[in-house]
C-alpha cells in the first residue's frame, strides 16, 4: 500500500511467471562428438555457455536459442547414446528441468524418450528434417509430452539443422508468461527457412502432429503448436494443442506448491482447508481464463492411513482459438 494521504490513483505491479515460465530450464541432449567424453554441463546464460562450450558449435546454437527465448538454464548432456543420456537426465534434481530438447531423433530414441518422460511435467522436442519421416516418427510416438518440428531451419549463419526448430521453441515455451499464451504463428528472427515446403507437406505434418515452421519476413514463424498426440488411441487428440499440456501442468503445479504450504509449520491440517485451498486455486485459474471450468474437488482421508488425504479434482482447460471461419449470407 502506498502511504500517501493526496487523494489519487495509486497503482503497484507485480510481475510473476508461471511454471513452466520464465526462469525454468531445459536440457540439451546430443550424441558425443568423436573423441569426446559424456558430460554434463549445466549454463545459466549463453555467455557461460561460450566458455563452457567453446567450440561447440551446434551445441552453441542451440543453447542461443534457449536463452533467446528464456531460459533461466540450460543443462547440456552429450553421451554416446539415448540410454546414457537419459541416465545422466534421470540424476538432475526434480524440478530443475521443464523441457528436454533431444539430439537423438532416431525412432527408438523418440520412443525412449517418450518413455522416460511418461507421467513427468515435462515436455519433449526434437526435430526432424524429413517430411515422411517426421510423419512417420509423430504417429509412432503419439504422446501428448511430444512434440516434433520440422524442417530443418539454419541460424543466420550456417547450414541447417533439425535440433534448431525445436529449441527456439521450447526456449519460447519456457519464457511464456502464461500458459494460455498462442504459440500458433509466433516469429523467431533468428532462424531462416532453407528449403519451404510444398503446401501438401505442411497439412500432412499439422495432421500428423507435427509443428511445422515456414519463412516470414527475414526470420520464420511457427505454423501452430501441438504436440504428438493425433493418434494417440482413444485419446480424440485431446492434447494436441502444446497449450492443453502447459495448462496441465501449470493447475497441478500451482495447487501441490499451494498444498505443501499446509503441511508445513504449526498447526493441523484438515480435510476442509485443504478442500477449500484446491477450490481456490482452481477459481482463480477460471477466473484469470485458464480453466474453462471445474468441479469442486473432493477430499477424504484414506481408509488404511488416517495420514494420508485423497484429493479428487476436476477441470476443463481452456482452448485457445486457431481458426475462424466465417459465414456469409449475401443477398444481391
Amino acid at each position: 500500500m502506498v502511504d500517501n494521504q493526496r487523494p489519487g490513483i495509486y497503482s503497484r505491479i507485480e510481475i510473476s511467471g508461471y511454471n513452466p515460465g520464465a526462469g525454468a530450464g531445459a536440457a540439451l541432449l546430443l550424441p558425443t562428438r568423436e573423441q569426446e567424453s559424456p558430460a554434463t554441463v549445466r549454463a545459466e546464460s549463453y555467455h557461460d555457455s561460450t566458455l563452457l562450450l567453446a567450440g561447440n558449435n551446434l551445441a552453441l546454437g542451440c543453447l542461443r536459442l534457449l536463452f533467446e527465448g528464456g531460459a533461466g538454464s540450460v543443462t547440456v548432456i552429450t553421451a554416446p547414446d539415448i540410454a546414457g543420456a537419459i541416465n545422466r537426465l534421470g540424476a538432475l534434481a526434480q524440478g530443475e528441468i521443464r523441457a528436454v530438447v533431444s539430439g537423438f531423433n532416431h525412432p527408438g530414441e523418440l520412443t525412449a524418450l517418450r518413455d522416460f518422460i511418461g507421467e513427468r511435467e515435462l515436455i519433449g522436442f526434437a526435430g526432424i528434417g524429413s517430411t515422411q519421416a517426421a510423419i512417420t516418427a509423430a504417429i509412432s510416438l503419439s504422446s501428448g509430452r511430444m512434440v516434433l518440428c520440422a524442417p530443418a531451419l539454419s541460424l543466420e549463419t550456417g547450414g541447417p539443422h533439425p535440433l534448431y526448430g525445436p529449441c527456439a521453441l521450447a526456449g519460447a515455451v519456457l519464457g511464456a508468461r502464461s500458459p494460455i499464451h498462442n504459440f500458433s504463428g509466433e516469429i523467431f528472427p533468428l532462424l531462416r527457412e532453407v528449403n519451404p515446403l510444398p503446401e501438401d507437406d505442411v497439412q500432412a505434418l499439422l495432421r500428423a502432429g507435427v509443428s511445422v515452421f515456414e519463412k516470414a519476413g527475414e526470420g520464420v514463424e511457427l505454423i501452430r503448436a501441438v504436440t504428438t498426440d493425433a493418434h494417440r488411441e482413444g485419446s480424440g487428440g485431446a492434447m494436441r494443442s502444446l497449450n492443453t499440456v502447459l495448462i496441465i501442468d501449470d493447475v497441478m503445479s500451482a495447487i501441490r506448491g499451494s498444498l505443501r504450504q499446509k503441511l508445513r509449520g504449526p498447526g493441523r491440517a484438515s480435510i476442509e482447508g485443504i478442500r477449500d485451498q484446491v477450490a481456490v486455486e482452481l477459481s482463480a485459474k477460471k477466473d484469470a481464463g485458464i480453466l474453462a471450468s471445474f468441479t469442486p474437488p473432493r477430499c477424504r482421508a484414506d481408509k488404511t492411513d488416517p495420514t494420508i488425504c485423497i484429493v479428487e479434482i476436476s477441470f476443463g482447460v481452456a482452448h485457445l482459438l486457431d481458426q475462424i471461419h466465417l459465414t456469409a449470407h449475401i443477398r444481391v
